[in-house]
């Protein structure tokens, strides 16, 4: 789903829940048992549990696309003939009315799902709207409506036991030992169904949201949208590009030939972004194999990172940048040693062997502190 898209789901969930029915859900305990199942209608609620369910909706919807929203398509096979498309398709038409359609959701969620001995909750709600179109003369958006956007969404909260506190208690006029006891916290992993694409319900995508971005529940993937290959965690992908860079280059990767790619990288994906804002920025391995020719890298070390980025990439050809860069800093690590700067900064750091010893040498700049301490740094004569 495009930014756009996300961002009209989004103003559908309003603090008042007006768009919503019901709330459904159901209590999982750490042995994987259903402790109960709920079933809560928005006009029950007060306004401030309505603002707390709001939130934790509009959290699947939030984050950074391909690292926390992403984007899956189902196989053109399993959209015609599958149970787990027909459950979802099922759970849409009824907006979640079905108890044993939601049922059978919960078993899917509950013998994939590792929360790592954590309980957890399934939080279902469901939504109707009419789809305004827009004109291609004006760009503007027309009050008349042509079709309606069915879609539910999924968000699935770890239970979280919270602390013993010291609290103030008017009627005793102390502060007394008290628990909150069990806390629903924010959502780590939740999807929508269908993709709204450009105006329009895409039943061959679903957008799934992952809290964490080195854990992004694959077996999860897998058991709910038939994906056999659900996409790495962008953490995980961004480790794996790195150890595939250094294993394939071996003692040709050097700092030059690392700081120029990442400078690189972070030009294209500031340039990608100028053109197209609302879509991420990315790069085919070809490109990346180019950069590194560039630099000096042999034929057949470059030969080499590109067969080990296809067989641990599952032959995928193209990549998000910022999966692959670190966007806020340039961090250099040795075992005595930790340097970080901004990433424009990167392609100052040099390397140089004096008496037989290969130094890290770092421009010092105009200011210069150690421990807090300003020091004047003196040239050498």
């Amino acid at each position: 789903m495009r930014p756009e898209d996300i961002r009209r789901i989004r103003k559908r969930i309003d603090t008042t829940l007006n768009n919503f029915r019901s709330i459904y859900g159901c209590y999982v305990n750490a042995a994987g048992e259903i402790v109960t199942t709920m079933e809560i209608p928005v006009l029950d609620m007060g306004s401030e549990e309505r603002e707390m369910y709001a939130a934790i909706l509009k959290k699947v919807l939030s984050g950074k696309a391909e690292r926390n929203q992403i984007s899956l398509e189902f196989p053109t096979e399993k959209v015609e003939d599958s149970d787990e498309h027909r459950l979802l398709m099922a759970l849409r038409s009824t907006q979640l009315r079905d108890g044993n359609m939601r049922e059978l959701l919960y078993q899917r969620i509950i013998g994939s799902l590792d929360m790592d001995g954590e309980s957890y909750v399934v939080i279902l709600a469901a939504d109707t709207y009419d789809l305004r179109t827009k004109d291609v003369r004006d760009e503007e958006w027309s009050e008349e409506s042509n079709e309606q956007f069915e879609y539910f969404i999924c968000a699935i909260c770890p239970v979280k036991t919270s602390k013993a506190a010291l609290q103030y208690l008017p009627g005793q006029q102390e502060f007394r030992g008290v628990s909150t006891g069990t806390l629903l916290a924010p959502p780590s992993v939740g999807f929508i169904f269908p993709a709204l694409d450009e105006g329009s319900a895409d039943i061959y995508q679903v957008q799934y949201y992952t809290k964490s971005t080195s854990v992004n529940h694959g077996e999860l993937i897998t058991a709910l949208f038939t994906i056999d290959n659900p996409p790495m965690a962008a953490d995980v992908q961004k480790e794996t590009f790195n150890l595939t860079l250094a294993e394939a280059l071996g003692k040709e990767c050097s700092l030059d030939v690392v700081t120029s790619l990442q400078a690189k990288l972070s030009a294209k994906a500031e340039e990608l972004h100028e053109e197209s804002p609302s879509e991420p920025a990315e790069i085919c391995i070809g490109d990346i194999e180019d950069i590194l020719s560039d630099k000096g890298v042999s034929d057949d070390k470059i030969r080499s990172f590109g067969e080990s980025v296809g067989e641990r990439f599952d032959g995928a050809g193209t990549f998000n940048i910022g999966n692959l860069i670190q966007k806020r800093s340039f961090e250099v690590r040795t075992p005595e040693t930790r340097i970080i700067t901004d990433p424009e900064n990167a392609l100052r750091i040099r390397t140089k062997t004096i008496d037989g010893v290969t130094y890290i040498l770092v421009p010092a700049g105009e200011s210069v502190s150690v421990n807090g301490v300003d020091i004047t740094i003196k040239p050498e004569e």
